[in-house]
């Protein structure tokens, strides 16, 4: 599995490694294509044996290009449209690449069921798509992003590190391989040790997943097929999320292990919960403690608030619950600003402010003039009546560019002994 022999290789160490060869996810190209005839209900089908071909094909095919990507079958459950399989493919380039390096298990697919182009377009641009109506069925990978999985799964803490390995999946499982796509082309994490946007992230994800258990119980049964691309993606995410933190606390010593996420087939929103809770609870005992007051506070505030926090939940709400999301975000955005307004003003009057710093928040002034009055000597109550005056709007729409990592420069971040490579 390691080349062993090249002390250089990113996959010999002793630690998971990081994907080194991460590409620009907006250079990741992805066709899909609707398969066959629509489905008579929602219920989850056997695999047609021509797609089934089609997966033990298209791997080969590719590393016999020479290309990176990966094939995903999936189901759509679009509540207004019928549902049926979908087959999406995504090349590390352009669509003519992608299709030459799968030119011949595509050709036989073709002769053997129907395709129809559903969409073609960058990563970036297909995962929203997915996270509202895919349900993952089968997942493989080919090139780059092949070395990379066998890598991760293969690993022999792996069980320690990997939620889905450590919840009992099998490596071939679509769940198992699911949060490996955001390991390979999401945003890193936790890269330096653990910062206030990563803690910010982590309760966010938890809260979440928590409030989508809610929506799938409010909904029943008659729902649940409609909510369940969202909790596979979401769940996806958190599970990478986790490997991070998961491989520190293996450095740790008289730390519990990390609890699993309940990935069972048969698994309801009470016992899903129960494990957001265990892992909750898990978190904030060996990373988000007294210790690190900062890291704890947005930890707690992502876990609490993740309606108003996360804009993914956003795009669920109607138009008319958009105020509602402003007036419950502004708190936040207030009380982060005036951390790390605290923290910059009390660094420049003892001459201890890092020049990024004194950077970065030039560039704050610029788009939050209200601010450019305070000064050194900028009292606690002076800042809080300076921010109070920002309106709700520009608050808001600085909130994740400027608020959040103006946060992250001025928070302690927490180092690790034990880091991916």
């Amino acid at each position: 599995m390691t080349d062993a022999l090249s002390s250089a290789n990113q996959y010999a160490g002793f630690l998971p490694p990081r994907f080194h060869d991460r590409p620009d996810a907006d250079d990741v190209t992805v066709k899909t294509w609707v398969v066959g005839d629509a489905l008579p209900d929602h219920l989850v089908p056997d695999i047609p044996s021509a797609l089934s071909l089609f997966f033990d094909l298209v791997a080969p095919s590719g590393e016999r290009a020479g290309a990176s990507g990966f094939a995903m079958l999936w189901l759509d459950r679009h509540p207004h449209e019928q549902p049926g399989w979908r087959l999406s493919i995504g090349h590390v380039g352009d669509v003519d690449a992608l299709e030459q390096a799968v030119a011949k298990p595509l050709a036989r697919l073709v002769d053997m069921m129907s395709l129809a182009e559903f969409e073609t377009e960058n990563w970036h641009l297909t995962r929203p798509l997915w996270r509202k109506r895919a349900e993952p069925v089968r997942l493989v990978f080919w090139g780059k992003f092949a070395k990379h999985a066998r890598t991760v799964l293969a690993h022999g803490d792996g069980a320690a590190f990997y939620q889905p390995l450590g919840a009992g999946l099998r490596a071939d499982h679509v769940a198992t391989s699911l949060p490996l796509l955001e390991d390979m082309l999401g945003d890193p994490l936790l890269v330096g040790g653990m910062g206030f946007e990563d803690a910010l992230r982590l309760g966010i994800c938890l809260g979440r997943a928590h409030l989508i258990e809610s929506w799938i119980d409010a909904g029943g049964s008659e729902k649940e097929p409609f909510f369940r691309p969202m909790r596979i993606w979401h769940q996806a995410w958190l599970a990478n999320a986790l490997i991070d933190p998961a491989v520190a606390s293996l450095a740790m010593s008289g730390k519990p292990p990390m609890p699993a996420l309940d990935f069972t087939a048969d698994g309801t929103p009470e016992s899903r919960r129960t494990s957001l809770d265990e892992l909750s609870g898990w978190l904030t005992t060996v990373f988000f403690t007294d210790e690190y007051p900062a890291l704890r506070n947005a930890f707690i505030a992502g876990v609490q608030n993740a309606v108003w926090l996360d804009s993914d939940l956003q795009q669920y709400l109607q138009p008319q619950q958009r105020a509602e999301i402003l007036h419950g975000l502004m708190p936040y955005c207030r009380w982060f600003l005036a951390m790390a307004l605290y923290n910059h003003l009390g660094n420049l009057a003892s001459g201890t402010a890092r020049a990024d710093q004194i950077e970065f928040y030039t560039t704050l002034v610029d788009a939050l003039p209200e601010l450019a009055p305070l000064g050194e000597l900028a009292t606690q109550r002076d800042i809080e009546q300076h921010i109070i005056r920002i309106d709700a709007a520009r608050a808001a729409s600085a909130f994740d560019t400027l608020v959040l990592p103006f946060c992250d420069l001025l928070m302690p971040r927490r180092k690790f002994d034990a880091t991916r490579s």
